[in-house]
């Protein structure tokens, strides 16, 4: 107990020294009183020596982004909770996990004779290892009488399956509810029907199963608005809720929230059965599933699990069960693959976390059609994927690793050249090329040899067709022309399109202002963050996509009558209906979620960034990620980039403000200025002046992210010093530590606490790094 309230008053700690920069961050890093009661309910069964996991579902560590987490990890250190030997220990018990059994005697003690079987699932389900840890958790958890459970894990890793198993094995009867963006109060509480012509409402899975002594199994409970699941956590925390029709359901061992005491023997009063069990599976928050942060609204009232992604044995057993003709080495292959998503994924250059739900897929398809091989099982698996290039490419780097046929780089290829609309045969023959004529009403024009910007023809700049002279989009669906009649192009016509392709190119440099070698170069940088640029696109227009979401929007017109607005119904009022809505929508103050978050990148042009650039690549690489910042904001009306250097001469060299161009000319421009600071520039450090302004002229929820090498030693800096300035709660400041000889890096990052200093030993990494706090910080 004392190592957990220790726990509890580090965090605070933490929190108050600046290790959150939002709401959400604070109070994800809480230990409540009522995490703590779960945790010591477990404690006094099982012993301390589990206490690190515990403590670790609690608070849902594994969820954190790497930051939290990594301060909750050195918190649990220094107050005991984690030490050496427990740590070694924890690992050489993994390592002998093979056993997939269960507690017999829990199982015994908990299980149940169901009145209706039928109401006991039954699935399939492949006993592994992996699973094994998380059944008897939650096992565990509802042997001690936790009410209710908060299982959660990334789409496809088992949840539903590890849940329908467990309840079978403890023949309890599941009562299933599955949530969506447009479930309402009403609905989770009452349950429609059609009798004799009329539309009765009968008793909800949730009435039903808290009547009957049910284990509610509440699926998606992330994908709802947070106000209908409330309900859920009003009901744990209150012991009763209040039903359309004017009943309370309550539980028996508890009085009312009036004082008053009730019975069954009450009309308006359902007794909730002391058998009566919430488990609610959810996702995690944020892209790619779209979900409410629900760990954050109500994870104290639950007692939370987590379902991780499997580990390699445990895939192993469930990729046989489903492909029992699939070779040893295919499926070693596949686990092999997955292995490398899954870490992709950790690493933040992959979005999407591949599961096992994947894996089994590919396994079924080979076992069913052993001749399409691995890779056409693999293809039919990713064909949803094919719509997003950033995808397809990593996909494609990952397989071809492992020997994967280059079918699938074949389709990225086909990507690129676009097929989405379908094959097309040229209504002409070819001539000689041509730009073709402009349509003012943009319209799709295909197989022609007429129109700029067609697709699937002959001789005009467009993309798909053959003997254009360059490539020209137009936003439609691509016809691609096949390769046999590409080859009917003369080679006289091929020159002429070569001619006119150069001469555009000229002509494109020439009003940009850039030279053949500005743009190779300018080029090149961008291809080496290409696949960063659109990641980056992708996830923050997600969260725009997010903010932008249907909410209630309540006083309509028209609409679903609100239940709160009964009384002002029946009072004559007329606006007491509620609607599906955009949030901007009448909303005067609309104007104001639209102000633009200010991003301050603070990079580093000293001497030696140029000095040591031949040693680690460390300004090639900033100038990669600058560029990749600078094009993935610049028509996000929703930032603001401004960009200044610090070196010897100043702290502060503006490079980039609101209102700079973002053209390649003006990119490419600024990244000169920056080697050319880091040439000419006397030695000297200025980081911490650098750092002081650019977070004092910072407004409430900016960002300010300051890149520099860790050669602060050199010039007699103090980390604390440095620690000081990067604490203002309100702004989100991050150092980025690059270069450096030796452990100095190391030794200066683990002085700036809460994890508001990284290091960056490969400089390749840089792009990505920058990436992850960028993302971060608009959510």
């Amino acid at each position: 107990l004392e190592k957990i309230v220790n726990l509890r008053d580090r965090l605070d700690a933490a929190i108050t020294s600046g290790a959150a920069d939002t709401l959400e961050e604070q109070e994800s890093l809480v230990l409540s009183l009522r995490k703590i009661k779960h945790i010591c309910k477990r404690v006094e069964r099982g012993g301390d020596h589990d206490l690190p996991r515990l403590v670790h579902n609690a608070l849902l560590t594994s969820l954190m982004p790497e930051r939290e987490r990594k301060i909750v990890i050195k918190c649990m250190k220094d107050c005991g909770i984690i030490t050496a030997t427990a740590k070694k220990g924890h690992q050489q018990r993994q390592k002998r996990q093979t056993s997939t059994n269960l507690n017999e005697q829990l199982l015994e003690s908990c299980r149940r004779t169901p009145k209706h079987p039928l109401l006991v699932p039954n699935p399939v389900f492949e006993e592994n290892p992996g699973h094994s840890q998380v059944l008897n958790d939650i096992l565990d958890a509802h042997s001690v009488g936790e009410r209710a459970l908060l299982i959660m894990g990334f789409q496809g890793v088992g949840k539903n399956r590890v849940v329908d198993f467990l309840l079978n094995k403890l023949q309890c009867e599941r009562e299933y509810l599955q949530l969506h963006r447009d479930t309402t109060v009403q609905s989770l509480l009452s349950s429609p029907s059609v009798e004799r012509g009329r539309i009765v409402y009968g008793d909800s899975p949730l009435v039903r199963a808290a009547k009957h002594g049910r284990i509610l199994v509440v699926d998606e409970a992330d994908k709802a608005p947070v106000e209908v699941v409330a309900l859920l956590k009003g009901l744990i925390e209150d012991g009763e809720l209040a039903l359309p029709d004017g009943r309370v359901l309550r539980y028996n061992d508890e009085t009312g929230l009036d004082g008053k005491s009730y019975s069954s023997d009450d009309d308006d009063t359902i007794l909730i059965h002391p058998d009566f069990r919430v488990w609610a599976l959810a996702n995690p928050a944020g892209y790619p599933f779209h979900g409410n942060d629900l760990a954050r609204e109500m994870a104290d009232v639950f007692s939370c699990h987590t379902v991780p992604a499997l580990d390699a044995e445990s895939q192993r057993r469930i990729l046989k069960r489903y492909g029992p003709n699939v070779s040893d080495n295919v499926i070693d292959t596949i686990i092999d693959i997955w292995q490398d998503l899954r870490e992709e994924h950790e690493r933040g250059v992959m979005a999407y976390p591949f599961s096992v739900r994947e894996a089994v897929s590919v396994i079924k398809h080979l076992n069913q059609f052993p001749s399409d091989g691995l890779d056409g099982a693999l293809e039919n698996v990713i064909a949803f994927d094919r719509f997003d290039n950033v995808i397809l490419k990593q996909l494609a780097h990952v397989f071809s690793r492992h020997g994967v046929p280059v079918s699938i780089e074949k389709s990225a290829r086909s990507l690129e050249a676009g097929t989405d609309g379908g094959v097309s045969t040229p209504r002409t023959r070819t001539s000689s090329p041509k730009h073709g004529k402009i349509d003012e009403n943009n319209d799709p024009h295909v197989g022609g040899n007429t129109w700029a910007g067609g697709t699937g023809g002959s001789d005009t700049a467009g993309l798909g067709g053959r003997g254009g002279p360059y490539r020209l989009d137009s936003g439609h669906p691509v016809h691609q022309v096949s390769d046999e009649m590409k080859a009917e192009v003369s080679e006289e016509a091929q020159r002429k399109a070569r001619e006119m392709a150069r001469d555009a190119l000229e002509q494109k440099l020439k009003d940009l202002d850039m030279d053949e070698l500005d743009w190779e170069r300018y080029n090149h940088l961008h291809q080496q963050v290409d696949v960063q640029i659109q990641q980056l696109q992708v996830l923050l227009k997600d969260i725009k996509r997010r903010k932008q979401e249907r909410i209630w929007l309540k006083r309509q017109s028209t609409g679903e009558l609100d239940d709160s607005r009964l009384v002002d119904a029946l009072a004559g009022e007329k606006d007491v209906f509620k609607r599906r809505g955009q949030a901007t929508e009448n909303n005067p103050n609309s104007a104001q979620a639209t102000e633009p978050i200010a991003i301050k990148l603070v990079v580093d042009v000293s001497a030696s960034m140029y000095r040591f650039n031949g040693f680690d690549g460390r300004l090639q690489r900033l100038l990669e990620a600058t560029l990749m910042v600078m094009e993935a904001l610049k028509d996000d009306e929703r930032f603001q980039l401004n960009i200044v250097g610090h070196s010897g001469d100043s702290p502060e060299i503006p490079l980039v403000s609101g209102e700079t161009s973002q053209d390649p000319k003006t990119q490419l421009r600024v990244l000169e200025s920056m080697v050319a600071h880091t040439q000419f520039t006397f030695a000297g450090d200025n980081t911490l002046e650098a750092i002081e302004r650019a977070v004092s002229q910072a407004h409430e929820g900016d960002l300010v992210l300051v890149i520099s090498d860790a050669n602060l030693e050199r010039y007699r800096i103090d980390p604390d010093d440095v620690s000081d300035l990067l604490r203002r709660k309100d702004v989100h400041a991050h150092l980025v530590l690059i270069g450096g000889f030796g452990e100095e890096p190391i030794e200066l990052a683990r002085a700036i606490p809460n994890e508001r200093a990284q290091v960056c030993l490969d400089s390749a990494e840089l792009p990505l790094i920058i990436k992850n706090i960028v993302a971060s910080a608009a959510k």
